[in-house]
């Protein structure tokens, strides 16, 4: 057989089954898919490909699925740490969101193009090979997606609330924006570009707004990217405006028919945990950005025991501040052990199907990623085991869960694709984007009134 890469030698955990893993294992890519899996000693003798890696000491796994981030705040990292979501929101988010309006207006795409490369070469880095973000309409994220090789659900935002008003585009040319980037860049750059609607939050959406991101979910077969229950004040919110709770709300408006992301889901109540459950709703969890701003703690064992399907999120870097998913991975196992006082109530295995898996499924994709699979796209991590931290190893999943960081990450491929290789970006130049993307984004962080350190 001739296929395009063979893997060998690898300790695989493929996440097609739970506890499997796999020792001295081959996994054969041909174009974008995995074509075979199996026992190195067989596989190494029928194949012959045109790169071969040899995996001895690495082990091969799904590229993790970051279900929710904001990227251009990754020009944000350790601006504040001790504000609450909406006095963040003023004080830290609307001063930049006003500078990139305006850079916008002017055609003028360089911030979001930097700011989103800055995001994706560290989440590329740290093993993430699909990311969902939910950002301002610009044609730069689709633009930067495909030049640097990751795969990426965009979901550009709609709001016609609450933020201060020269912020706020008429609501149909919002809508039109919005489709006319859906129309072009869904499924675009060999699929690795997909698009869901981001009506950011009930709070910040008229209800027409709500209907209209819903005719383009149904129009355009996508899904709908959502906060929801953040904070208590979003709670506090919907009572004295509502009269019923976010879900509830959503549910009568007929939101919930939708492949629906609710992401954070803090101060879920029991009523709405049970629609979301009948509904079939995915939750994205935030856990660091949760805990940065103080905003609670999500009620995830008991969404997993019901049998929601509950996927792992970083957020965005203003609120986090870094990208890296296994990191997340370790905080979300040790959050919820010490809040529940049971040690038992999630696992290492858990929180690895969040950031794989169930990541996939949250975002309508398991059918192609989430896995190592024979027909799945072959997007696949090697993970270096070779170093002090990471030894010795007792169980493979608890090692990666608990001791290895960002950084353990050698390999990236993304549909079939090595992007990254001996942690070095194949697809675009670090040093020099680097070297550019701080002089528009310092440029940038001025105009809003922040003043870099360096």
């Amino acid at each position: 057989m001739e296929a395009s890469i063979l893997i060998s030698n690898a300790l695989v955990i493929p996440m097609s089954k739970r506890y499997e893993i796999l020792r001295r294992t081959s996994i054969v890519i041909d174009g974008d898919k995995i074509v075979d899996i199996g026992s190195s000693n067989r596989v190494d003798r029928e194949v012959k490909a045109e790169v071969k890696i040899n995996a001895r000491g690495f082990v091969a796994l799904p590229g993790l699925i970051n279900t929710h981030v904001h990227l251009y705040q990754n020009l944000l990292k350790g601006t504040v740490d001790n504000l609450p979501l909406v006095e963040w929101n003023n004080r830290i988010l609307i001063p930049l969101a006003r500078v990139m309006r305006d850079y916008r207006l002017r055609i003028d795409y360089s911030v979001d193009y930097y700011s989103t490369l800055l995001a994706i070469i560290e989440m590329i880095k740290t093993g993430t090979t699909t990311f969902n973000c939910l950002d301002g309409i610009t044609p730069a994220i689709p633009k930067t997606i495909g030049d640097s090789g990751i795969r990426g659900i965009y979901t550009p935002v709609v709001i016609d609330k609450w933020i201060p008003e020269d912020l706020i585009l008429p609501r149909s040319e919002q809508i039109k924006l919005a489709e006319d980037i859906i129309k072009k860049y869904h499924n675009s750059y060999d699929g690795r570009v997909k698009c869901m609607i981001g009506p950011t939050t009930v709070f910040t959406s008229s209800e027409e707004l709500l209907r209209d991101s819903m005719a383009l979910a149904e129009k355009y077969n996508i899904g709908i990217h959502m906060h929801v229950n953040e904070t208590r004040f979003e709670v506090e919110w919907a009572k004295r405006n509502l009269g019923k709770t976010i879900v509830e709300y959503l549910e009568e408006l007929g939101m919930l028919k939708y492949r629906f992301l609710a992401v954070h889901c803090v101060w879920c109540t029991d009523k709405e945990i049970e629609i979301m459950k009948n509904r079939g709703i995915s939750v994205s969890h935030n856990p660091e950005s949760n805990m940065k701003l103080a905003s609670g703690v999500a009620p995830i064992p008991k969404m997993l025991k019901m049998g929601i399907n509950v996927a792992l999120a970083t957020d965005g870097a203003a609120s986090n501040d870094n990208l890296d998913m296994i990191e997340a991975m370790r905080i979300t196992a040790l959050l919820h052990k010490v809040v529940t006082l049971d040690p038992s109530t999630i696992v290492a295995w858990d929180v690895l199907e969040m950031a794989t898996i169930r990541g996939a499924k949250a975002l309508g994709l398991d059918k192609e990623i989430g896995s190592i699979e024979e027909g799945k796209k072959a997007d696949i991590i090697l993970i270096d085991m070779r170093k002090p931290h990471l030894q010795p190893i007792h169980d493979p999943v608890s090692i990666i869960v608990y001791c290895a960081n960002g950084s353990d990450v050698d390999t990236v491929i993304v549909g079939g694709k090595v992007i990254m290789r001996n942690r070095r970006i194949k697809t675009i130049s670090e040093r020099d984007i680097l070297k550019k993307a701080l002089k528009v984004c310092r440029r940038a962080l001025r105009e809003a009134g922040f003043k870099p350190y360096v």
